[in-house]
């Protein structure tokens, strides 16, 4: 290969320029001090799973009473949903969250759903053939509450991490869904 300006070093070449960056470190300590005013202490994993979770039967049980006229209902077992997901969904949850770390992709999320359709149904069914009075049949109540729930496990699992990143969103739905909890036994004590 020959040179095309034979004679000339690199050094010597009058089109090169290397000029001194005097504001090299003043751009790299700016830099940092914006990436630390941008960091944000990310919401508790478990929190964040727990609210989407919730969320997500709330978002299948709110369209079903908006058009049924039930907006008193929905509000009515509000309470029971979020306690119920957190005492009889959320231990089943983590120990299958603990089994299934080392799965191959894809296992756990199947895991996830199936485990969701069982406690949603089961515990649904269950409920509405012991108590009667309540106006539901079973076996269709029973099927919307395992949808529901598979749902929410799967949501749960799929996006905790990247929304506990949120940390703003994570505490306001958990207002919210503490508010409706609350709502939801103050209708049952008081009237």
């Amino acid at each position: 290969m020959t040179d095309e300006r034979p004679g000339i070093s690199p050094a010597e070449d009058p089109y090169e320029f290397d000029w001194p960056d005097d504001a090299k470190e003043e751009r790299a300590a700016q830099r940092a001090a914006e990436a630390e005013r941008a960091y944000v202490k990310p919401a508790p994993l478990l929190l964040s799973a727990i609210v989407i979770g919730i969320g997500m039967v709330f978002a299948f049980m709110l369209p079903v009473a908006f058009v049924g006229g039930a907006l008193p209902g929905f509000v009515a077992f509000a309470g029971y949903v979020a306690i119920a997901g957190v005492t009889v969904a959320l231990i089943p949850a983590l120990l299958l969250e603990r089994v299934s770390r080392t799965w191959r992709r894809g296992l756990p999320e199947v895991a996830f759903l199936v485990l969701g359709l069982v406690i949603g149904g089961g515990w649904t069914w269950l409920l509405l053939s012991s108590v009667p009075g309540i106006g539901i049949e079973p076996t269709r109540g029973a099927v919307f509450m395992a949808t529901a729930v598979a749902a929410s496990f799967f949501s749960a699992r799929a996006w905790a991490e990247p929304f506990r990143h949120y940390p703003r969103y994570v505490y306001t739905l958990a207002a919210v869904i503490g508010m409706l909890t609350i709502s939801s036994f103050a209708m049952k004590f008081v009237g």
